[in-house]
């Protein structure tokens, strides 16, 4: 029975390495004036926070604001906040 044997020269090899190299290039490719964008239904904007004090805080990660539950008699109310607002008040 015959073996079989393969055999590559170096100049076809290094051509077929450039190649698969360009063509994963290419389609990993954006267009710098196109930006991507969030798709429609994504939904990891708000982040919620249950602290250990039993207050609920939503967060807006992508301009920074976030509200706070106040404890109330059963009606629930919202105190809106910003995070840069917070800094400044304390640094002062």
């Amino acid at each position: 029975m015959k073996s079989i044997t393969f055999s590559i020269d170096l100049k076809s090899f290094f051509l077929g390495a450039l190649l698969v190299g360009g063509l994963l290039i290419l389609a990993n490719f954006k267009p710098a004036d196109k930006p991507e964008t969030a798709a429609p239904g994504d939904n990891r904007r708000y982040q919620v926070v249950i602290s250990a004090h039993s207050r609920d805080i939503i967060i807006d990660t992508q301009t920074g604001r976030f509200l706070i539950e106040r404890p109330g008699l059963g009606v629930p109310g919202w105190t809106p906040m910003d995070f840069e607002e917070l800094y400044e008040q304390k640094r002062k």
